[in-house]
C-alpha cells in the first residue's frame, strides 16, 4: 500500500501502531506539513527538529496546551514546567539539575539493582522458576515508578497507583476516540496526584526527609526558592516522567530482541549503554513534542506563521537518513549517536542520565536472573497515544537462572 505525507495523522491508530513510512514520506516530500487533526505543523528531519528545540525564541513550550488538548489538558494543573520558558523555567530547570547529576546517579545504581532484583524475586516466587508473565505489567511498568518513588520520597507501596495516575494523565493526549467515561477517569487522576502532592508539600514543608522532594521544597536556588505551587508542579513532573520514560525504552529493547535473557543476551552485557543510545534512537520513547511560534518564521523554505502550533517529530529526525546510515536498521555501535529523544536545549530531558542508567540496570539483571527470557507473541499492541511510543502489554516466557548472580557478582 502506498503511503502520502496526507495520510500522516498523529490521532491515527494505523500511525500509532507504525509511524515510520509516514515519517519518510515527510522526510522526503514535505519537511514542514500542515496537520489538520492538531491544527499544526509537524517538523520531520533531523537538522530542522534540532532548530525547533533550540531556539527557544521562535518556537516557544508557553501558550499552545489549552488549545491543543482542549477539556482533556492536564498542563494547567499537573505539568507545568513542560509549558514554562526562560527565565523561570531556568531558575527551576537549575533545581532540578542538582538531583540528577551523573555522580548522584551512579551512586545509587546498587540501590537501583536491589530494586529490580526484588521485582524478580516478587514475579519467581508467586509464578515458580519458570512460567509466563506480563513484562510490562509485572517489570518494566514497575521498576522505573519504585525507582522515582523512592528518589521523590513518595509511598513506594502506592507505586501501581501512582502508575495509574500517571497512564490517565498521560492519555488525555488521545483525543480519538476519546470517551466521557474515559475523560472523568482523566479528571480523576488529575485530582488525585495533585491533592498527594499537595499533602506531601504539608508533610515535608514541617518535616523535611532525605528525598529529592524535600530538597525542591527547602534549597534555594540565586537567592530564590520555589514556590509551593512550583515545588508541587515539580514533583508532579518528575514522577510522571520517571515513569513513562524509562517504562517504554526498557519494553521497547526487550520487545526488539525478543527477549533478554541469558540466552540471547548474554553478549550484550559490555555494551548496554551503546544499546540503550540505540534504541532510544530507533523506537524513541517519546515520539514528538510541541512548540509554539512567537513570530513568523521560515523552516526548510516553509513559512510559518505567528502563534503556530508546531510539532517537532524525534521519533523522525531519529531516522533521517541525512543523519543516520542506514537509519531503520539496529547498528549497536553506530556512529554518530545524536539522537535527539531527550531533546536539546533548555527544554531536554533533565532526568535524560538517570533513565538511561535504569535501563542499563533493568537490562543487566533480567540476563543475571533469567536463563531464557522470550516474547511469546509476535504481533504488538502499542499504547495509545500520539506522542510516547511503548508496548501496552509483552506476554513473556521465562526460565530462572539456577544461579542467579552472573552480574551482581561483578559488582
Amino acid at each position: 500500500m502506498s503511503i502520502s505525507v496526507h495520510d500522516y495523522d498523529p490521532l491515527d491508530i494505523a500511525v500509532i501502531e507504525n509511524p515510520y513510512p509516514y515519517y519518510a514520506q515527510l522526510r522526503t516530500t514535505t519537511p514542514v506539513h500542515w496537520i489538520e487533526s492538531v491544527k499544526g505543523y509537524a517538523v520531520s528531519r533531523w537538522d530542522d527538529v534540532q532548530t525547533v528545540l533550540r531556539d527557544v525564541g521562535t518556537y516557544s513550550s508557553m501558550g499552545f496546551w489549552p488549545e491543543l488538548l482542549g477539556p482533556f489538558d492536564p498542563v494547567p494543573e499537573v505539568l507545568p514546567m513542560i509549558s514554562l520558558d526562560p527565565p523561570r523555567h531556568t531558575v527551576i530547570r537549575k533545581l532540578a539539575n542538582k538531583a540528577f547529576t551523573p555522580k548522584l546517579v551512579n551512586a545509587l545504581e546498587a540501590r537501583f539493582r536491589q530494586i529490580a532484583n526484588s521485582l524478580i524475586d516478587d514475579l519467581v516466587s508467586s509464578h515458580g522458576p519458570s512460567g509466563r508473565f506480563d513484562f510490562v505489567e509485572r517489570y518494566s511498568g514497575l521498576f522505573p515508578v519504585s525507582v522515582i518513588s523512592e528518589l521523590l520520597g513518595v509511598d513506594v507501596d502506592r507505586r501501581q497507583e501512582f502508575k495509574t495516575w500517571a497512564d490517565d494523565i498521560l492519555s488525555a493526549s488521545n483525543r480519538a476516540g476519546f470517551s466521557a467515561a474515559r475523560a472523568a477517569e482523566v479528571q480523576a487522576s488529575k485530582s488525585a496526584i495533585r491533592s498527594y502532592f499537595e499533602e506531601l508539600h504539608d508533610r515535608r514543608s514541617a518535616a523535611p526527609g532525605d528525598d529529592m522532594f524535600s530538597s525542591f521544597i527547602h534549597a534555594e536556588i540565586d537567592g530564590q526558592k520555589l514556590s509551593p505551587e512550583e515545588a508541587i508542579n515539580l514533583g508532579v513532573l518528575l514522577l510522571i516522567g520517571g515513569i513513562e520514560t524509562t517504562t517504554n525504552l526498557i519494553g521497547n529493547t526487550v520487545a526488539h530482541f525478543g527477549g533478554f535473557g541469558r540466552s540471547n543476551a548474554l553478549d550484550l552485557l559490555p555494551d548496554l549503554l551503546p544499546l540503550i543510545d540505540e534504541m532510544l534512537r530507533l523506537e524513541a520513547p517519546t515520539q514528538l513534542l510541541f512548540r509554539h511560534t512567537t513570530r513568523d518564521t521560515h523552516l526548510a523554505s516553509f513559512h510559518i506563521p505567528k502563534g503556530s502550533l508546531v510539532m517537532p517529530l524525534l521519533g523522525s529526525a531519529n531516522r533521517d537518513d541525512r543523519k543516520f546510515e542506514d537509519p531503520d536498521r539496529f547498528i549497536l555501535k553506530r556512529a554518530p549517536r545524536d539522537n535527539l529523544t531527550f531533546g536539546q536545549g533548555p527544554h531536554a530531558c533533565v532526568g535524560s542520565y538517570l533513565s538511561r542508567i535504569e535501563a542499563k540496570v533493568a537490562l543487566e539483571v533480567l540476563v543475571n536472573r533469567f536463563e531464557r527470557l522470550e516474547v511469546v507473541e509476535k504481533s504488538r499492541s502499542w499504547i495509545h497515544s500520539f506522542f510516547a511510543r511503548g508496548p501496552r502489554a509483552l506476554a513473556t516466557s521465562y526460565l530462572a537462572a539456577a544461579d542467579g548472580d552472573l552480574v551482581r557478582a561483578a559488582h
